[in-house]
């Protein structure tokens, strides 16, 4: 093979290897979505649907521990990811959040302490979200990239 050849080669799998790094990024990014726009319609289905005993001020704190976690997992996240790298700490945050969901859809209603250790999980996935944005620089338009990352 000749050296163009090669450098054809490469920048092939380059191309196909940063679009895969866009698409799972973007992928991930969607589906661990956080707390934040999913609390109405949750907090909606647990007092219409679900008919919750849980007060005001305990749906209050539900939010204000996902909130938290959301606010703070981005801290953690970034000094983790810093020292162990960006794919164990992406996978870490989607575990959290898959925990979160998980725990969402099996506990009571009525049970505010499994729900806000499953909301405090979901609130975890900013943290992937943020770890992902590097892709980013892999492409010419990166404010695009970045837009459709968040």
């Amino acid at each position: 093979m000749s050296l163009s050849t090669d450098i054809h080669i490469n920048t092939n799998k380059n191309t196909i290897r940063k679009w895969s790094l866009f698409i799972l990024s973007f992928i991930s990014v969607c589906l661990s979505s956080g707390l934040i726009y999913g609390w109405p319609t949750l907090r909606r289905n647990l007092i219409d649907e679900y008919n919750t005993t849980l007060s005001e001020d305990s749906l209050g704190l539900i939010y204000t521990i996902g909130a938290w976690s959301t606010q703070g997992g981005r801290l953690l996240f970034g000094l983790a990811r810093d020292k162990f790298g960006t794919r164990n700490v992406c996978l870490l945050s989607l575990f959290g959040v898959i925990c979160g969901l998980v725990g969402v859809a099996v506990c009571d209603a009525n049970n505010a302490t499994s729900l806000s250790i499953s909301v405090f999980c979901i609130g975890l996935g900013s943290g992937g979200q943020l770890c992902l944005q590097p892709v980013a620089s892999l492409f010419d338009r990166s404010g695009t990239i970045i837009a459709s990352l968040r």
